[in-house]
């Protein structure tokens, strides 16, 4: 009777436990979100960029980063430029348009037009789709989505956003730096 009571003491001690454990946050087990430098942010698809290049007629104007990560401008066709820094795109450009033999000394400036937009989701009043503006922080992104609910875990938020090429999720605070197509969410609170 008495290695009964044992066992099921053991049990229910185990089963209490992992109900806790349940309940820890969301982001238990994650690391911090690397920082980014918000100067050197990565071209990806779905960015928009304005392309200027006075010496090349017709080849001014906006153009969009296709999913393979590619530009099309006239003459030069095909540039890859995912994963570039706006400057690092100017060059590869250059490059095109010095390879190809259609320019000797290639000037080429890119701006941002229109940059992925960021998504937040989970206990904010109007969780959805929201455009990048450069200096943006979560808490910011929070505010523009009506504030939390009264579910939200204020101490608890998720970033999944691109980082080299590949997705990354860590944990963020409100003054974590939003980049273009990051991911927000925002965690229930248990208790």
């Amino acid at each position: 009777m008495l290695k009964m009571l044992k066992c099921l003491l053991t049990a229910a001690v185990l089963a209490g436990s992992s109900m806790v454990a349940g309940c820890a946050s969301g982001t238990s087990g994650l690391s911090a979100i690397p920082a980014t430098d918000t100067a050197e942010f990565r071209l990806e698809p779905g960015d928009k960029i304005k392309v200027q290049i006075p010496d090349l007629v017709g080849a001014d104007g906006e153009y969009s980063v296709d999913q393979s990560g590619i530009i099309s401008l006239p003459l030069v066709e095909e540039v890859k430029i995912s994963g570039l820094t706006l400057r690092e795109a100017e060059r590869a450009v250059e490059k095109s348009l010095l390879d190809k033999r259609i320019l000797v000394r290639p000037n080429v400036t890119i701006q941002a037009a229109s940059l992925r937009p960021i998504y937040i989701l989970g206990e904010v009043g109007k969780p959805g789709q929201y455009e990048y503006r450069e200096g943006l922080t979560v808490f910011s992104i929070i505010s523009l989505a009506g504030g939390y609910t009264y579910r939200a875990d204020t101490m608890s938020m998720v970033i999944t956003r691109t980082v080299n090429g590949r997705k990354v999720t860590g944990k963020a605070s409100e003054n974590t730096i939003v980049m273009p197509g990051d991911q927000i969410r925002i965690v229930e609170k248990w208790f």
